[in-house]
């Protein structure tokens, strides 16, 4: 008999982890978040973000870069 071990699923990141996954700093998630761009979840008074909601948020984003309107 063979004993297989398998790495546990990731459901969810705290913070750092989740702005590090996404490729943007940890105030620019608290940003989007504040926007309700991102929603975490909370366990006493960590956010917690969800795999799913993650990947919602990098699909709603825009495809092409912003402009800076010129002054």
């Amino acid at each position: 008999m063979t004993d297989t071990i398998t790495a546990p699923t990731v459901v969810a990141l705290d913070h750092v982890s989740a702005a590090a996954a996404v490729g943007i700093s940890p105030s620019r998630l608290r940003h989007h978040v504040r926007l309700g761009d991102v929603t975490p979840h909370f366990s006493g008074s960590k956010p917690l973000y969800s795999i799913a909601e993650l990947q919602r948020f990098v699909d709603s984003l825009p495809t092409r870069p912003e402009r800076l309107l010129p002054i």
